[in-house]
C-alpha cells in the first residue's frame, strides 16, 4: 500500500509541475490584458498547495516509510539519496525563485499591470522549467536503482 501511495504522490506532484506550467503559458499567451491572468494566477496557488505541496508530503512520508521498513539507510542507499537531494534543490528553486513570481504575477494581474506580469511570468517560466529538471531526475533514480 504504501508504495502504491508513493508512486501515486509522485505521479500528481511530477504531473502538476509539468501540467501547470503547459496550460499557464496557454493562458499567458490567449491573454489581452493582464488581467486576464487573475484566475490563472489563483489557480497556480491552488493546484501548489493541492497536488505540489500534499503531494510532495505525501510522496516523501511514504518514501522514508518505506524506507524505513526495508531497513535501508536513506543517505547510505544512493537512489534514495540521490532523489532527496534533487528534491530538495527543487524545493529551493520553488521557495526562492517561483514563489515570489508568482506573488509578483498574482498582484500585477490584480493592478492590470501587463510589463510587470510579463517579466515575472518569464522568470516563472525559465526558472520552473529548470526546477523541473531535478523532479525528472529524482524520478529517474527512483525506477533506475542504479549505483
Amino acid at each position: 500500500m504504501l508504495k502504491t501511495l508513493h508512486v501515486v504522490a509522485a505521479v500528481l506532484f511530477v504531473g502538476n509541475v509539468v501540467v501547470t506550467g503547459i496550460w499557464a503559458a496557454l493562458v499567458f499567451g490567449a491573454r489581452t490584458r493582464a488581467a486576464d491572468f487573475r484566475v490563472a494566477a489563483r489557480a497556480i496557488w491552488v493546484t501548489d498547495v493541492l497536488f505540489s505541496i500534499g503531494a510532495a508530503a505525501l510522496l516523501v512520508g511514504t518514501g522514508v516509510a518505506q524506507a524505513m521498513l526495508a531497513g535501508m539507510p536513506i543517505v547510505g542507499t544512493p537512489w534514495i539519496r540521490d532523489a532527496i537531494v534533487a528534491l530538495a534543490l527543487s524545493t529551493a528553486l520553488w521557495l526562492i525563485v517561483l514563489l515570489p513570481a508568482q506573488r509578483t504575477m498574482s498582484r500585477a494581474a490584480a493592478a492590470d499591470d501587463d510589463a510587470t506580469l510579463g517579466a515575472a511570468f518569464r522568470r516563472w517560466t525559465v526558472w520552473g522549467w529548470l526546477a523541473t529538471a531535478p523532479l525528472v531526475y529524482a524520478l529517474w533514480r527512483m525506477v533506475a536503482k542504479d549505483g
